[in-house]
C-alpha cells in the first residue's frame, strides 16, 4: 500500500533531519495518531519501524531491513 509517492519519499531521503517531517507526514495522512506521533518521537525509529509493521504496512521481512537500513530503505518502500 503506497503512503506517499515516490517524490515525495525521495524528498524525505534527501533531508538530513527527516524524523519529525515523516512522523508529522504520517499524522496528517491519518496512518498514525496524535498520541502514536508523541510516542514514537520519544522511542524512537525503531518503534515507528514496530508500529507500521503491526499495522500491516511493513511485512517482517521489510521491517528488519528497515532497522538496518533507516530511512533511506523504508521511504521507498512506503511510497510502492
Amino acid at each position: 500500500m503506497a503512503i506517499m509517492s515516490k517524490a515525495q519519499a525521495k524528498n524525505f531521503c534527501e533531508m538530513d533531519d527527516k524524523m519529525i517531517d515523516v512522523l508529522n507526514y504520517l499524522l496528517s495522512k491519518g496512518v498514525i495518531d496524535a498520541k502514536t506521533h508523541r510516542r514514537i518521537l520519544l522511542e524512537g525509529y525503531a518503534s515507528l519501524v514496530n508500529y507500521l509493521q503491526s499495522k500491516k504496512t511493513l511485512n517482517a521481512k521489510q521491517a528488519k531491513e528497515a532497522v538496518k537500513g533507516g530511512f533511506d530503505y523504508l521511504l521507498p518502500v512506503l511510497a510502492r
